[in-house]
């Protein structure tokens, strides 16, 4: 449990691809998205009721947007990684260049 707790506190807040990472433990993690999934499914009931929308609606928007918020993090990852391949390859090609003039 130190272990967890000291790598938490030395991760927490770095940057990773120009973001800072959020790192909690397991059960912090589980307890905020408890209570986040509870906020928005009180915001989401009142909108459907105001709006006098049915349950299957709900489900369907619900599904709409957990899908665009699946593709947008897939989209920034990619992005992401290619932005790391790309200065992995000018790395080793630098890397090359100076091992070859060494000659």
């Amino acid at each position: 449990m130190q272990e967890a707790k000291l790598a938490k506190e030395k991760m927490n807040g770095k940057l990773a691809c120009g973001r800072p990472l959020v790192v909690r433990l397991a059960s912090e993690k589980y307890l905020v998205e408890s209570s986040e999934n509870s906020a928005k499914a009180v915001g989401e009931a009142n909108k459907l009721s105001l709006a006098g929308s049915s349950s299957g609606q709900m489900n369907r928007s619900a599904k709409i947007a957990a899908i665009k918020n699946k593709l947008k993090a897939m989209e920034e990852e990619s992005h992401c990684s290619k932005k790391q391949k790309r200065v992995d390859s000018i790395s080793s090609t630098e890397s090359f260049n100076t091992s070859s003039v060494k000659r």
